[in-house]
């Protein structure tokens, strides 16, 4: 069983063998939540879902996709999942660790920031 909650980051990748990865469906998610902490009240929506062998989920911050490269070009959300897309077949560790460099090389830094 997997079980999560959304604050305030994009929505996790949902990823499986061999075929393309998505963001989980909008419907799910009636409104955007807070980012933890910023409100001493606030409550957030959980999701459960089944765990499958052979898939996994990928929860990140939107610092993952606003990097910048030296002509000021952002490598967006639209970059990450094609991203993804392409290393689908991978296991999750190769698929991550090949997805940081392409970011790497992307923004010609080691870091991501700017």
């Amino acid at each position: 069983m997997l079980r999560y909650a959304n604050a305030g980051h994009p929505k996790p990748l949902h990823c499986k063998p061999r075929q393309f990865a998505s963001f989980a469906p909008r419907e799910r998610l009636r409104k955007r939540q807070p980012a933890l902490g910023l409100f001493e009240d606030a409550l957030y929506e959980t999701f459960n879902g089944k765990a499958r062998a052979g898939r996994s989920g990928a929860p990140f911050t939107d610092g993952l996709y606003e990097v910048h490269n030296a002509a000021n070009e952002l490598y967006t959300q639209a970059l990450l999942i094609e991203g993804v897309q392409r290393r689908a077949q991978l296991g999750a560790g190769k698929l991550f660790d090949d997805l940081l460099e392409e970011i790497r090389a992307f923004s010609g830094e080691t870091g991501f920031f700017r």
